[in-house]
C-alpha cells in the first residue's frame, strides 16, 4: 500500500482557483493501477462539490523524475501535473506546474517492526565484525528508514555515505545494480516486501565489466567510420554538454557522426547505416538493454575509453553539470 497523499493533491487542485482545470496524473508502471483508483476518488470528491475538473492519466511509460511530460501535454493547456513515485530533480525543471508525490510505502505496525528489526540485526552483525554499513534506498522507503539516515537513490544517480558494506533496501534489482556498476563492489539487498536478504556478488559485477570491456575492445579491433550519437530530449536526460563533448571528440578523431534526437530511445527507432551508437541519455539504456539492439551501443564514458585506448572501466551517470 502506498501513501498517495489524496488530501494534498485535492488541495493543490483547489488552489488553482480556475473553472474546469486540466490535470494530468503521471505514474510509473508499478503505481498506475493505484493511481487509477486515486483518480476515481478525486473525481468523486469534486463531483460531490459540484466542481468540474478535467482529469487525464498519462498512459505512456514513466522512467523516473527525469521523464517529465510537460512538453507532451502543452497543447492541452494543462494547469497541473501530478507526478507519483519520485522527488523533483534539481536539473529537471518542468514548465507546467508539477506536484511530486513520493508515494511512501505504508506498512502495518507489526510489519514495520519486523522490517526495522531485520535491518538492525544486519547492521549489528557486521558492526560486530568491525564493518560499517551504509544504507541506500529509494524515495518510497525514506520515511520508514529515517532513523538509519539512508542515502536516497534518485533515478540513475546515487551517492552513498561512507561504509564498508552497502545495504540497499527496496524491491527489484534496478537500483542496486546501479550501485554495483558505480562502486564496483558487491551490494546486499533487503526486500521489505518479501523480508528476504540477497546480494549482487563480485562475480556478477566482474562478469558485467568483462562484457562491457569486450564490447569496447571490438571498437579497437574494427575502428568505426560512422557513429550515431543519440541525444534524449527528456528533461532529466538531455545531457547537452556531454553530447557537445563527445561530438567534438569524434571530430577531433576524424569519425563521422549522425546526430539523432529522440524522446524514448528504443531498438526500433535506431535503424541507420552506422557502425554503432553512442547513447547520450540514461546510462541504463546501454547497461541493461544493449543485447536488444542490432548495432552495438555505448555510453559516452565507454566510447571515451575506446578513444583513449583504455581498459579501465568507468561507470557513466547523469550529473547536474551535464546540462
Amino acid at each position: 500500500m502506498f501513501d498517495l497523499e489524496t488530501e494534498r493533491v485535492i488541495k493543490e487542485i483547489e488552489n488553482l482557483n480556475k473553472n474546469n482545470p486540466k490535470v494530468v496524473f503521471q505514474a510509473p508502471e508499478g503505481l498506475k493501477l493505484s493511481v487509477e483508483k486515486e483518480i476515481e476518488k478525486i473525481k468523486q470528491y469534486f463531483k460531490q462539490k459540484n466542481i468540474d475538473v478535467e482529469i487525464y492519466l498519462w498512459g505512456n511509460t514513466c522512467f523516473g523524475a527525469c521523464d517529465l511530460i510537460d512538453s507532451h501535454v502543452k497543447n492541452l493547456n494543462v494547469d497541473l501535473i501530478i507526478h507519483y513515485g519520485h522527488e523533483k530533480l534539481s536539473y529537471a525543471n518542468p514548465e507546467i506546474k508539477t506536484l511530486f508525490i513520493p508515494a511512501y510505502h505504508v506498512f502495518d505496525k507489526d510489519e514495520e517492526e519486523k522490517i526495522l528489526d531485520n535491518i538492525k540485526n544486519f547492521i549489528e552483525k557486521h558492526e560486530n565484525e568491525g564493518k560499517k554499513v551504509a544504507i541506500a534506498t529509494t524515495i518510497q522507503y525514506k520515511k520508514l528508514l529515517k532513523d538509519f539516515n539512508p542515502s536516497i537513490i534518485l533515478g540513475c544517480r546515487g551517492e552513498i555515505k561512507e561504509g564498508d558494506i552497502i545495504l540497499f533496501v527496496g524491491t527489484g534489482r534496478f537500483h542496486p545494480l546501479m550501485l554495483t556498476y558505480k562502486y564496483q563492489r558487491e551490494v546486499f539487498i533487503y526486500n521489505p516486501i518479501s523480508k528476504c536478504f540477497d546480494k549482487i556478488s563480485k562475480e556478477e559485477i566482474n562478469k558485467f565489466i568483462k562484457k562491457r570491456i569486450l564490447a569496447i575492445s571490438k571498437l579497437m579491433l574494427n575502428r568505426p567510420k560512422k557513429v550515431g550519437v543519440v541525444l534524449s530530449t527528456k528533461k532529466g536526460q538531455y545531457r547537452k554538454k556531454v553530447f557537445d563533448e563527445i561530438t567534438k571528440l569524434l571530430e577531433k578523431n576524424n569519425i563521422y557522426y549522425l546526430p539523432i534526437l529522440a524522446d524514448t530511445i528504443s531498438p526500433d527507432i535506431l535503424f541507420y547505416d552506422v557502425d554503432c551508437y553512442i547513447i547520450v541519455a540514461c546510462p541504463r539504456i546501454v547497461l541493461d538493454d544493449y543485447i536488444l539492439y542490432k548495432k552495438p551501443i555505448y555510453t559516452p564514458e565507454e566510447f571515451k575509453l575506446f578513444l583513449k585506448n583504455s581498459f579501465k572501466y568507468k561507470f557513466d551517470e547523469i550529473k547536474e553539470e551535464d546540462f
